[in-house]
């Protein structure tokens, strides 16, 4: 979200949670400190050491901002009135999947402190709803990225006949696991696969022919990846929005994904793969199909990569902008 704070040309205040720096020096005392402010802000993933950190923060703002925007929500969002005295109104954004909010924000006590809330997709809204926080305070604004870094490639390599190029990236409501069944099922050579993941996700793979697992890629070595591959393969559980499927997007390559979550908002079926399900023989039939009908994958590139321009972070901002002029408006 950092490029959100960028395009809309606004003052950006970093923090680093103080439990975490207590943590270097005490583990049991930096721990408390984060199960303290877990249990006040009722997030699993609060950031927030409760008063002093909210404090500290709204020292760092200037006097009179119009907006105080909470990239991240679930890591921190204001329980008391301070930032109140440095910003007329409030928005905080929401990142995790209709699942898993129940979870992550099961005991939530900032959302009287909100003016405002956004969302990365439509899946979400009913959550916030039955919070009780009025429909008319809530955007659903499609995540974005940056279409200028991420581009399709001047040149392609690769020979015809050979194996379909594919490649997963991620850890974070991932399927590893089944695509990992796909591969054991598809005939030899008819996919090489690269994965970058955790060690965990890795073991999933083991023992494979044809599938590669990456190190820690780079910027510039992840751009070639997405660049030279012939599709993403990304069998999740859940999502909203999904970095890697709005990067590979913008190098023109297309998406092999299942519907669920924010998946159809982002993911428009005439130039991606969209399966209704994650069924075994389902995807490992198109995946054959897809192999030996390449003109097909390369006809979706321009228009995969003209969509993806569409949710570049220039343009998501101005949507920012429509719905932060719509809360000032508000009594």
């Amino acid at each position: 979200m950092h490029p959100l704070a960028a395009a809309l040309g606004a003052s950006v205040v970093f923090y680093e949670g103080t439990w975490w720096k207590v943590q270097q020096r005490s583990w049991s005392l930096g721990k408390g400190l984060r199960t303290w402010g877990q249990k006040v802000y009722g997030s699993e993933w609060n950031s927030l050491v409760p008063v002093w950190d909210e404090f500290r923060l709204a020292g760092k703002m200037l006097p009179q901002q119009d907006i105080a925007h909470f990239l991240w929500g679930e890591f921190a969002a204001p329980k008391t009135a301070q930032f109140r005295r440095k910003a007329k109104r409030i928005v905080a954004t929401y990142h995790a999947s209709a699942s898993r909010l129940p979870t992550v924000l099961s005991g939530c006590r900032a959302f009287k402190q909100l003016d405002g809330i956004t969302l990365m997709s439509e899946t979400q809204k009913s959550y916030f709803i039955e919070q009780g926080i009025p429909e008319e305070r809530i955007a659903v604004i499609l995540h974005g990225m940056d279409s200028s870094y991420f581009h399709p490639a001047e040149q392609r390599t690769g020979e015809p006949g050979e194996p379909l190029r594919g490649f997963m990236i991620g850890v974070t409501e991932r399927d590893h696991a089944f695509l990992a069944e796909v591969c054991r099922a598809l005939p030899p050579g008819l996919l090489n696969l690269s994965v970058a993941t955790s060690r965990d996700q890795q073991v999933h793979y083991q023992g494979l022919s044809g599938v590669t697992l990456l190190p820690r890629l780079d910027d510039p070595g992840l751009l070639r990846t997405y660049q030279q591959s012939d599709l993403l393969l990304m069998p999740v559980m859940d999502c909203t929005a999904n970095n890697s499927i709005l990067e590979s997007m913008a190098c023109g390559t297309p998406v092999m994904t299942n519907r669920i979550g924010g998946v159809p908002e982002y993911v428009p079926d005439e130039c991606n793969v969209v399966m209704p399900d994650k069924t075994l023989t389902d995807w490992v039939d198109r995946i054959q199909k897809l192999a030996t009908n390449r003109d097909q994958l390369e006809a979706m590139r321009p228009r995969v990569r003209a969509w993806a321009q569409s949710l570049d972070w220039h343009t998501v901002a101005g949507h920012y902008i429509s719905f932060y002029e719509e809360l000032k408006g508000m009594r």
